[in-house]
């Protein structure tokens, strides 16, 4: 299987579970899409579990486990609920994903994914961060809260300053944190993107 397909701060998730020796369980919020990125910690000897709210990128992560021979275990599922016991994994994440929640409901999300996360356990969660943005997120209708369309359905965009991510993790320790800003180019446009990532211990 060709490992260089996921993103960057996968793998580095990756590395910070193996040197912290958390149990090999791990939970994807988000899992669904062509490529999955559980596929990596699947292909590292870990118990691969997913949910996603869309039926559709399930399927296409499905297809992606029995082309390449994974075990994952993904299923439909909320990250504002999260359909698993309180200390189930040793790994959670979220990649790109809790950004298409409300300020409010990332709140929730956060809360449920420390929820299932063992104790000495990893998380790692992205967000989008407002600084420097150029990029078009939609009609902002609540501060930080951008909503558009995309294929016929409305999908909002939270934008976080560093201070209110920060607070996410006061009583966590953060092992890492990268502030990302990314230029694009495109249709002859440059345009700027912005992430806060984060990997706490539980």
């Amino acid at each position: 299987m060709n490992l260089t397909v996921f993103p960057p701060p996968i793998y580095n998730f990756l590395k910070y579970a193996e040197e912290n020796s958390v149990e090999k369980i791990v939970l994807d919020c988000g899992a669904g899409g062509r490529r999955p990125p559980l596929a990596l910690f699947s292909n590292n000897g870990y118990e691969a579990y997913g949910i996603d709210i869309s039926e559709p990128q399930i399927e296409m992560a499905n297809r992606f486990a029995l082309e390449h021979n994974l075990k994952l275990k993904i299923k439909k599922g909320d990250m504002r609920k999260i359909p698993f016991d309180n200390e189930t994994f040793g790994c959670v994440f979220s990649w790109n994903s809790s950004i298409h929640l409300t300020k409010n409901d990332t709140k929730t999300a956060l809360s449920e994914m420390l929820r299932v996360l063992k104790k000495g356990g990893l998380l790692y969660v992205n967000f989008i961060w407002n600084k420097d943005l150029s990029i078009d997120l939609g009609e902002e209708r609540n501060p930080g809260e951008f909503w558009m369309t995309i294929d016929g359905e409305e999908c909002v965009h939270s934008c976080f300053s560093e201070s209110e991510t920060d607070q996410f993790f006061d009583n966590f320790k953060i092992l890492y944190k990268q502030k990302r800003q990314i230029t694009l180019i495109r249709n002859n446009k440059t345009l700027n993107d912005a992430y806060l990532d984060y990997i706490v211990k539980e």
